[in-house]
């Protein structure tokens, strides 16, 4: 991803609105161009590779030209020394120089660097043998390889994503209405570890609230990179709306910043697994998909809590006919645990199974659903007669 001095952005000061910078197509033949540079220049050093592409770019409007080459970079696959060898060879070649101080004959400087590699052959040229000396240094990292297959439309892609991902990186707020592809929102959601409410949305969809920096966290770049991981799964759902609040500066009233799936967004990586902690992939792992006459479901219910709703990690369904759905309650902030804990005392569903840590057990009040505490991970040894309880009512 990029950093916050790379992004791009337009800012509507009247309407109080801003939105991240795109490429055109007027664009492509100049990122084909910069392409070409990486493929055609295997082995060299970063530094020189990354010069040469940003010449390769000079049609690009040059707020552009920085974060398009960090993105090559990002492809690109890049090799160094790895381990202390390097640092080791810097040390001996100052220790050898200080005996000489003060050091004013140049050519005494090979003898120095050539020493300091020992049995391994130094380069005749100088620059080559401080290349060497500083190989572990990110300018003097060596390309190694780059994909055949990125294409100038991949970059310009990567780009676009990347821009929009960036201006999160200072989101106080971000909604997401949806009417399609929920469940997997809802997961995406929870990977990035974002406290997430969510309530019924217009035209039977649903709306996913995430506020945390807002309300139970101060506000941190780390969150906003959260954000922007979130926005480069959900660009491969369907028929969503995102709508963010963004705080370029502290003290700054907070812009508008809106994306719809229609605008063409798109990521090259895979949307990840849906499962958003070891605890729950441990479970499903060990149930199986059915077990003892119960089948396991991934999020397969909804349940209403006042104006909110709850969608639990699994419901579990008996061949007799009788559901129950876990809920596994994780710690983040105290507040959120204390949220977390009235939303689902407003459940009313009467197959609701709360799993929480043992440690915060005892502070679940008069929490009117059934309570299964665990230590580090679920036990089947437990879960099961909790199953079968339901099943006796």
């Amino acid at each position: 991803m990029l950093t916050k001095p790379q992004r791009v952005y337009h800012w509507d000061r009247r309407t109080s609105s801003i939105s991240s910078d795109r490429l055109s197509d007027a664009d492509l033949p100049h990122l084909g161009q910069a392409i070409a540079v990486y493929r055609g220049r295997l082995g060299e050093r970063l530094g020189r590779v990354r010069d040469a592409a940003r010449a390769a770019l000079e049609g690009v409007r040059p707020d552009r030209v920085e974060a398009v080459v960090q993105l090559l970079d990002d492809v690109a696959t890049y090799e160094w020394p790895r381990g202390r060898i390097q640092a080791a060879r810097r040390v001996d070649a100052f220790v050898r120089a200080a005996a000489q101080h003060p050091l004013l004959d140049a050519a005494a400087a090979p003898a120095i660097l050539t020493a300091a590699f020992d049995a391994a052959p130094a380069p005749a040229d100088l620059g080559e043998q401080v290349a060497l000396l500083y190989a572990d240094y990110p300018e003097f990292h060596r390309l190694r390889a780059f994909p055949d297959d990125y294409r100038a439309e991949d970059l310009r892609a990567d780009y676009d994503l990347a821009q929009a991902q960036a201006l999160l990186y200072s989101a106080t707020r971000v909604t997401v209405t949806c009417r399609a592809d929920f469940k997997h929102i809802l997961q995406y959601a929870r990977l990035a570890r974002l406290l997430t409410r969510v309530e019924p949305g217009p035209d039977g969809g649903y709306r996913f609230v995430m506020d945390g920096p807002n309300s139970v966290l101060r506000q941190t770049h780390a969150y906003g990179v959260d954000f922007a991981r979130f926005l480069a799964a959900l660009v491969q759902a369907k028929d969503w709306e995102l709508t963010a609040e963004i705080a370029l500066r502290r003290g700054w009233a907070p812009l508008r910043f809106a994306l719809r799936s229609a605008d063409g967004l798109a990521s090259r990586v895979p949307a990840p697994a849906l499962f958003d902690s070891n605890t729950e992939a441990a479970l499903a792992a060990k149930f199986g998909a059915t077990r003892a006459g119960w089948r396991l479901h991934r999020e397969g219910a909804v349940f209403a809590a006042g104006d909110q709703l709850v969608v639990p990690d699994f419901v579990f369904t008996h061949e007799d006919g009788t559901r129950v759905a876990l809920e596994i309650v994780g710690y983040w902030t105290p507040e959120y645990l204390r949220a977390k804990l009235a939303k689902l005392g407003r459940v009313r569903g009467p197959n609701l199974l709360v799993a929480v840590p043992r440690r915060l057990a005892l502070g679940t009040g008069a929490l009117p659903h059934k309570v299964l505490p665990f230590r580090t991970r679920l036990l089947l040894k437990d879960l099961l007669p909790r199953l079968e309880a339901f099943r006796q009512r």
